[in-house]
């Protein structure tokens, strides 16, 4: 399969140019001007910009991709609130552009639309956990935008027929996250600190009580594959693992890792008012369709995160 991928030098989007060379799949990558280096060697590279008008028509036209993974976006929540019309035009107005380019060169291809979990916002605990038919109640810009973009794919099958694919992901975390998500940046704090020498670390963290359903970023691009692969153009899938976890035992998980001894001390500044206290979803559609189920554990997840911020912190040093 000749796959196009847009967001490719992103979190998931490396992950899943990795995963689908692997099987054995021809990957392209569409990154923004300036950032081909950053696409693995398995893919091809495509400077476009997504606000580029006709251009994308044209190289989804001249490349004829058998389908496409649109995972290109902004993708923090807290930032989302520093820059609500940055977000708005990035996770909406590329998603119009990634649909558009398909109506007019491609009608036929398979692309997968990729939103969050963050789009049902204000969920009833009652009412957990959060099903395809959940309503949507987005309590930060970034979810809003997802959530628009949701829409918007589902639209575009509705009235042209074609054939979009709607998967809303939960959290995911693994190796390669940046430091401006909680996991990650607890592990670069640590890293940093093994690295420096020093004999003990105290890391900054928000409401560790808050409870997401997190899954390993490994698990979550196999899902997405599978989407692409087996999916309903006429339904939506939820990628989670379908249980939540406190904050609070993941980052314990990653101080017990630790080469030091870790403590933990709570910043007002990181947490956000109003925050949605629990928030886990049911993946049984996916699984019935696709045959999925998230396999790597939370405890492989945690130490693959830590060892690669200590690779990381090791050759910024060098720099």
């Amino acid at each position: 399969m000749r796959l196009l991928i847009t967001g490719a030098t992103g979190f998931a989007g490396r992950h899943l140019t990795s995963y689908c060379a692997e099987q054995g799949h021809e990957v392209h990558a569409l990154v923004r001007p300036g950032r081909e280096g950053a696409v693995v060697p398995a893919a091809t590279a495509h400077p476009a910009d997504l606000r580029g008008g006709r251009g994308l028509a044209r190289l989804v036209e001249g490349l004829a991709p058998d389908a496409v993974a649109h995972l290109a976006g902004a993708s923090s929540v807290g930032s989302s609130f520093g820059d609500p019309l940055g977000t708005w035009e990035v996770n909406l107005g590329g998603t119009l552009a990634v649909l558009e380019a398909l109506r007019e060169a491609a009608p036929e291809t398979r692309v997968l639309v990729v939103s969050s979990g963050e789009i049902h916002g204000r969920v009833p605990l009652e009412d957990l956990p959060v099903g395809p038919d959940t309503p949507l109640r987005p309590l930060s810009p970034y979810g809003a935008s997802k959530g628009a973009a949701d829409l918007a794919a589902a639209q575009y099958r509705a009235a042209y027929g074609l054939p979009a694919l709607r998967v809303r992901a939960f959290n995911h975390v693994g190796p390669g996250q940046g430091p401006r998500f909680v996991l990650p940046n607890v592990a670069r704090q640590i890293a940093q600190a093994e690295h420096d020498g020093r004999d003990a670390v105290e890391v900054r963290v928000g409401n560790v009580d808050t409870r997401r359903d997190f899954t390993d970023v490994r698990d979550m691009v196999r899902a997405y594959l599978l989407v692409i692969e087996r999916g309903d153009p006429d339904t939506v899938y939820l990628a989670c693992s379908g249980r939540s976890r406190p904050v609070r035992e993941l980052i314990e998980g990653l101080a017990g890792l630790a080469r030091i001894p870790v403590t933990f001390a709570s910043d007002a500044g990181l947490r956000r008012a109003g925050e949605q206290p629990d928030l886990y979803g049911s993946p049984a559609r996916l699984r019935d369709d696709t045959g999925w189920t998230p396999e790597i554990p939370i405890e492989t997840t945690l130490a693959d995160t830590l060892d690669w911020w200590r690779e990381r912190v090791v050759a910024e040093d060098a720099e």
